[in-house]
């Protein structure tokens, strides 16, 4: 393949993917990777200036993201494995993608839909939980863990978030899948 396809493939699907849930290391790491020649970590690190323990923990972190894969030999003079690394092809890796944030957006749904239909009490410390109404008459309206009084909280700013968070991942679900 050729660099122009590379670097569309970068620019466009990757940054889009990794987003917030990767560093600027992944985004090292994967400018140096392709889909036709298979890059030892080794390599890697020496062309990317990072250490070769943090090369690996960025190429586990794509190839857990089924963004990249691997496959092992091991050297018949030191019984060390070797590890060779490249690309998957696009359109895998954007389903792979697309799956997480279809199973993301089911969690975040039910986050909302239980937001919704509760009404949360807190006593004000952030290190103790807040609870349901009927958690929180249970305790007759002391916190179980520090003993203070509950109030009723408002979570209209968690609702709403979570309405957000949801539309932006459908969106971009909406947008990988016409890429398709």
């Amino acid at each position: 393949m050729t660099s122009s396809v590379k670097q569309e493939t970068v620019s466009i699907p990757y940054k889009t993917l990794i987003g917030e849930e990767f560093d600027e290391d992944v985004l090292r790491v994967i400018e140096h990777l392709t889909f036709d020649y298979e890059s030892t970590d080794e390599e890697l690190a020496s062309k990317t200036g990072m250490t070769v323990n943090e090369v690996r923990k960025t190429l586990y972190k794509l190839y857990d993201s089924r963004i990249a894969t691997y496959h092992r030999v091991r050297d018949l003079n030191t019984s060390y494995f070797i590890h060779f690394w490249k690309l998957l092809p696009v359109k895998s890796s954007i389903l792979a993608y697309r799956k997480k944030a279809l199973l993301t957006i089911e969690k975040l749904k039910q986050r909302l839909e239980y937001e919704r239909n509760n009404v949360f009490f807190h006593c004000g410390t952030k290190e103790c939980p807040k609870l349901t109404f009927e958690e929180a008459a249970e305790s007759k309206f002391k916190c179980p863990v520090c003993s203070n009084p509950l109030q009723a909280l408002n979570n209209e700013k968690t609702i709403e978030f979570l309405r957000n968070k949801i539309e932006e991942l459908e969106a971009e679900v909406e947008n990988l899948s016409k890429k398709l």
